[in-house]
């Protein structure tokens, strides 16, 4: 009769702490955290991730000072490049592309300095800009990063259109011009997506920095991945992260970690660890019993347990 009790209080104890911990898991789903507000379009087309690719070097752009360039040129010095691709007419995701990345070179990225560890590459992907509008936002850029007009290694680029459509369908950056309304809407010239690229010192594909926020501790170890010559990212960045463990917040049109979804999982393995712990105590007290009852009796405990 002890015994019966005995599991159907252990039971009822499994059923409550499941459940509270399902109650918790389950929150990770909830929307209502996500604040409210108007959606942000999503830029299209997007950026594609092309690992290992080899950048076409042998192409020739213009440089802000108006002097002819290969791509080529601006590599193979033994530091990692990185490219972005921008258009210097851009109403918005440019400027906040550019402004987060002057503000990571500010704040570090931890010892490594422009010019000295690493370049940085910025080519347009607008035909039409020329090498004054270059030469404009590059000075701009320069004042945000505190450096002098005369900073080695920032370098800006403009180019024809087959040239700036090969590098960038190279890296996987997807663009396409406006037409009529669109292009006077606040839209822009271009629809497009924002990111940087960390490039090895000879010229090839490292790693994408999706997004607009480049943290400098995220650039610090992409960098120090592309000068190796290595390719892809740290573990951490290569593990899938599970259904729920980000959420999409539409107000600033990016995704943000889900704090519900780490809560409801460490409630959950915290659950299933207690009930372990407590099932292994409940068989062991009736293993005990049973040996010293079957000890009694003058049985072997393994007839006592299996009669």
């Amino acid at each position: 009769m002890k015994n019966i009790l005995r599991r159907n209080i252990a039971t009822c104890v499994a059923g409550v702490v499941l459940f509270a911990g399902g109650l918790l898991a389950r929150a990770q789903y909830r929307e209502d955290h996500i604040p409210a507000g108007p959606p942000m379009s999503i830029p299209n087309p997007g950026i594609t991730e092309k690992p290992d690719a080899a950048l076409p070097l042998d192409m020739t752009f213009t440089q802000h000072d108006g002097t002819k360039v290969r791509l080529g040129d601006l590599f193979n010095h033994k530091k990692p490049v990185v490219l972005s691709l921008v258009y210097f007419s851009c109403p918005s995701l440019c400027n906040f592309s550019q402004g987060d990345l002057a503000n990571a070179v500010l704040q570090g990225p931890r010892s490594l300095r422009l010019g000295a560890d690493y370049d940085i590459v910025v080519v347009s992907i607008d035909p039409d800009d020329t090498p004054e509008l270059a030469t404009a936002k590059r000075t701009n850029y320069l004042g945000l990063m505190d450096r002098k007009p005369s900073q080695t290694g920032f370098t800006y680029l403009t180019g024809s259109e087959p040239n700036i459509r090969k590098l960038a369908d190279t890296v996987g950056f997807g663009y396409r011009q406006n037409i009529g309304d669109a292009a006077n809407d606040g839209a822009g010239k271009f629809a497009h997506s924002s990111g940087i690229f960390v490039c090895t010192p000879d010229g090839r594909l490292s790693q994408t920095i999706l997004g607009i926020n480049y943290d400098p501790d995220k650039l610090h170890n992409a960098l120090l991945t592309a000068s190796s010559g290595k390719i892809g990212s740290g573990f951490l960045e290569t593990v899938a992260l599970p259904c729920g463990a980000m959420r999409f917040n539409p107000n600033t049109g990016r995704y943000e970690s889900n704090p519900w979804f780490w809560a409801g999982t460490a409630t959950g393995g915290a659950s299933i660890m207690f009930m372990a712990i407590f099932m292994t105590v409940m068989w062991r007290g009736e293993w005990k019993k049973k040996k010293h009852d079957a000890a009694a009796a003058g049985e072997s405990p393994g007839d006592a347990v299996n009669p």
